[in-house]
C-alpha cells in the first residue's frame, strides 16, 4: 500500500544526486527536496528520468547515502520533475535528525498508489513463491492484495523483475497466479504484479477482495 515507516516534514534542502538515467547515461544534478523523512525524500527539479527501482546517490552537506527511486512524476502534470526516493540503508540517515520527528509508522498513499489500476485491500494470507530459474519454495505472507497484484512480506528479497508463480492460500483453497517482481523494499518485502491467472482464480480473487472490503467498511 506504499506505507512509510517514518513521517515526513516539509523541507527545502539542496542536495546532489548521481545515477544512471533511463537512457543509460550518467546523470549528476543539484536539486531541492520538498519533504524528507529519516529514510526517504521527495526531490524536485529533476532534469531527466530514472527507471523505477534505480539506485541513485544522494548527498546532503558531507553525508551521502544510496536511495531507490520509488516513483516518478508524470510528464505534463504538476508532479513532473519530481521523484520519491527510499533509502536502501535503513541504519543511515543523511539529514539533520534533530529536526525530524521521532520514528513512527504512518500510512502514505503516494503516487505509487495513484498509478495502480486496481484498489488493494489489507490482508494476511499465507503464500508459496516459486521463482523462475529456482526450484526452491519460499513461504511468505501476503499483506495486501488486488486483482492486479499484491505485497508480500519477506526478509530476503529476490532479484527485481524476476518472474514467479505465487500460490495464495485462502482457507483450504489454493490460488495459483503467475507474476513478476514489480518493486522491492529491503527489510520489508516485494510488490508482485500479476501477469496470468485463470478465469476461475480471478473470480475467487475478486470475491476475496470484496469480502475484505466489506469487513473494513463495517
Amino acid at each position: 500500500m506504499g506505507k512509510r515507516r517514518d513521517p515526513r516534514i516539509q523541507a527545502r534542502l539542496q542536495v546532489r544526486i548521481a545515477g544512471i538515467d533511463a537512457n543509460g547515461r550518467p546523470l549528476l544534478q543539484v536539486v531541492m527536496t520538498r519533504d524528507i523523512s529519516r529514510q526517504g525524500a521527495l526531490l524536485d527539479g529533476i532534469q531527466g528520468t530514472f527507471k523505477l527501482g534505480e539506485i541513485i546517490s544522494v548527498s546532503y552537506k558531507n553525508n551521502k547515502a544510496r536511495f531507490r527511486v520509488a516513483w516518478m512524476g508524470d510528464t505534463g502534470t504538476d508532479r513532473a520533475g519530481q521523484i520519491g526516493v527510499q533509502s536502501i540503508d535503513p541504519a543511515k540517515c543523511i539529514w539533520d535528525t534533530a529536526n525530524l520527528p521521532s520514528p513512527t509508522a504512518d500510512t502514505y498513499a503516494a503516487q505509487a498508489k495513484e498509478r495502480r489500476q486496481h484498489r488493494r485491500v489489507p490482508c494476511k494470507l499465507g503464500a508459496e513463491l516459486y521463482m523462475q530459474g529456482s526450484g526452491t519454495l519460499v513461504r511468505a505472507d501476503v499483506r495486501d492484495i488486488s486483482v492486479g497484484g499484491c505485497f508480500v512480506a519477506m526478509p530476503t528479497l529476490p532479484p527485481d523483475k524476476v518472474r514467479l508463480k505465487i500460490i495464495i492460500w485462502v482457507n483450504d483453497t489454493k490460488l495459483a497466479i503467475q507474476g513478476v517482481v514489480a518493486s522491492r523494499r529491503p527489510g520489508f518485502g516485494i510488490s508482485i504484479k500479476f501477469t496470468e491467472m485463470t478465469d476461475e482464480v480471478r473470480q475467487q480473487l475478486e470475491s476475496l477482495i470484496l469480502s475484505h472490503s466489506v469487513v473494513r467498511a463495517r
